[in-house]
């Protein structure tokens, strides 16, 4: 009798250890790998500089360099997002992400190309994610997904013009008028002569030390006016800068082919000018 008890109780004991282990397992499953980790480098024709950011013009495109450090789940795919869709498009160089393909280390290449005409600047934001190879499963009823992913974003600035050749130092002349203080013209003033520089701050936008082209410094005996104009092709434009008093200033003009520049400028108060620089 004592020996049925003891095997009664043995058999009962496995039970329930066997109980036990299916609900281990059931609530345990294995454990996943960790996610992928990678930097992400940008060229191709994206200028990128460290004062005022990276800039992109119309129809070109930025080369992206995924240099995958550690994917234990394996490499599996990339995806691109950017935060204006219309204004550009994606593409995986499919070579190089076939050539790692479900290693845990390598390098794979994005191209984004932008669009071919640029109506207004904008700020994209473009992201990058690489997916491992990590699948789902079924665990006892369970499905589980194990997949793991990392994103790197990249920060641009999508530009109307890109155009160069107006940096440089320039002896200038100038006519215009004085401002009436209303927006309208005073007295004329002839052979203003000063000298200007003007800084690339990027392919296509440019600083003027002076806007007044000398008026304020000489004639108002009052600080220069420093400005930015954009160049598209060979036309000048302003970006809408004011001066110390806050009075906007617009400018137009020309670089022609020989190097010189002719602009045009006014500012609220009425002050205005026509200008001829011509390179030192």
């Amino acid at each position: 009798m004592k020996k049925v008890k003891n095997l009664i109780l043995t058999t009962v004991i496995l039970a329930l250890l066997g109980s036990c282990v299916d609900d281990y397992q059931d609530a345990n499953p294995p454990r996943p790998k960790d996610g992928p980790y990678f930097t992400l480098s940008a060229g191709g024709d994206v200028l990128e500089t460290p004062e005022n950011g990276n800039f992109i013009g119309a129809d070109q495109t930025i080369v992206f360099t995924l240099q995958v450090i550690n994917c234990q789940g394996g490499i599996d795919s990339v995806g691109v997002t950017v935060n204006e869709e219309d204004l550009g498009t994606a593409e995986v160089n499919q070579a190089s992400l076939n050539a790692v393909k479900s290693q845990n280390q390598g390098e794979i290449t994005v191209s984004y190309t932008t669009v071919s005409q640029v109506l207004e600047e904008t700020d994209l934001e473009i992201d990058v994610t690489l997916y491992d190879g990590q699948q789902e499963i079924d665990w006892f009823g369970r499905t589980i997904d194990y997949r793991k992913s990392a994103t790197e974003s990249y920060e641009v600035t999508l530009v109307v013009c890109t155009s160069t050749g107006l940096a440089g130092e320039y002896n200038s002349v100038a006519n215009g008028y004085f401002g009436d203080g209303s927006g309208g013209p005073d007295a004329a003033y002839f052979d203003l002569q000063a000298e200007i520089t003007i800084t690339e701050i990027r392919p296509g936008l440019y600083l003027i030390d002076d806007m007044t082209f000398g008026l304020y410094p000489q004639l108002y005996g009052d600080q220069t006016v420093p400005g930015r104009v954009e160049l598209c092709g060979d036309e000048i434009s302003d970006k809408g800068d004011t001066d110390h008093y806050g009075d906007p200033f617009t400018i137009s003009g020309t670089l022609n082919g020989d190097g010189t520049v002719n602009l045009t400028w006014q500012n609220t108060y009425g002050d205005r000018g026509t200008v001829v620089l011509t390179p030192k």
